[in-house]
Order: structure tokens, then sequence, then C-alpha cells
């Protein structure tokens, strides 16, 4: 027998009949969660209370957050081109966008990226018409061509009902939308050109 202790439990290892080892006491999962319980206190980035957000952190460098009317934070990547009029709700807006889950994991883009990527074809979609999640047609509305934002869109705004856009192509990448809709979503988005409906 050998014991020895993991985050403050006791992790007990014991040989079986078969002559294998394992943990009787917790799962992997759960220490892991333990341990990261306690680091994220350590490194002073939850949400709310300094104006960081973890899954948008960049490590080192202080980023400056903003908030849309209806919660989406986000930060200015690029402030785009001078002179040009902002997107508004009726338009068309034209954008790149990379999608990931607000653990890092990586789920679509539109640039040509590689494996799970898109062929560098921009998106397009008309703003305000409830098509588009909530959240990102929050963050479009007001952004001028050539900017771009790093956002965290919470679950409330985001694929909260089937067949909203942006859609992925493959079904991989669809299936993981709809596995973690409860989880906020990170999305960069940059807008390349807006145009008025005729």
């Amino acid at each position: 027998l050998v014991a020895a202790t993991a985050g403050g439990v006791r992790v007990r290892a014991t040989s079986t009949p078969r002559g294998r080892e394992h943990q009787q006491q917790r799962p992997r999962r759960a220490l892991l969660g333990g341990a990261l319980v306690t680091l994220v206190p350590a490194r002073g980035v939850l949400a709310g209370v300094d104006g960081s957000s973890p899954a948008l952190d960049r490590g080192g460098e202080k980023a400056q957050y903003q908030r849309t009317p209806l919660g989406v934070v986000y930060e200015e990547v690029n402030t785009g081109r001078t002179g040009e009029a902002p997107a508004k709700v009726g338009d068309i807006a034209v954008f790149q966008y990379v999608l990931r889950r607000s653990n890092g994991y990586f789920i679509y883009a539109t640039t040509d990226c590689g494996i799970g990527c898109g062929d560098g074809t921009p998106y397009e979609h008309t703003l305000g018409d409830a098509k588009l999640i909530a959240g990102l047609d929050d963050l479009l509305i007001g952004m001028v061509p050539g900017e771009k934002r790093r956002a965290l869109v919470p679950a409330r705004l985001g694929y909260t009902e089937n067949g909203l856009d942006p859609q992925p192509p493959d079904f991989g990448q669809r299936r993981q939308i709809t596995a973690h809709a409860s989880e906020p979503l990170v999305f960069e988005v940059q807008l390349i050109k807006v145009r008025t409906r005729s």
C-alpha cells in the first residue's frame, strides 16, 4: 500500500488481485478540478472582480475589456479604418471569425488555417434578423470595417436554439456547439466590410 496526499485529499493506491494499481477515493478529474479551484484565485483572474476574464486572459499584459448593451465582454484587438460608418441593424456584415470554447478548445474558423477551418471565404449575415446568435449580432453592431474584437459570449446569448448562425460546415464541429451550448464561447471577429441593403 502506498499513501500520498494531493491537494489535501488522501489518495491510496492498492494492488488488485491482477496486479494493477488504481485510485480508490476520487477520480482524477475531481482531483484536477480541486487543483484548478485553488489556482484561479492565486492568479487573480476572477471574472468581474478585477475587470478581466479567464477565457480572454492573455497572460502578462492587461487587456482593456468593454461590454456591449446585451452583456458580451470584448477586447478591441484593432481599431479598424477611420472615416468608415459603423455597422448597424439591417446592414449586411461581411466578417471572418474564429470560434473556440471558453477553455480554449478550437471549434471552427472561416479563415484558411488548415484542418477544421474554412477556405478563407468571409461569412455574411444581415444584422438584427434574429437568425444570428444574439451575442455575435450584438458584438458586430457598432464595429467599423477593419476592426477586430475578441469576445466572451455568454451561453444565454449563444446557441440557444438549434439552427442559429453561424454554423460550421462539418458535423463534428456542429456537434461541439450543440454539446456545449450551456458554456460561454470565445469569438474572434474581424469585420471586413459592411453593405447596406437595397
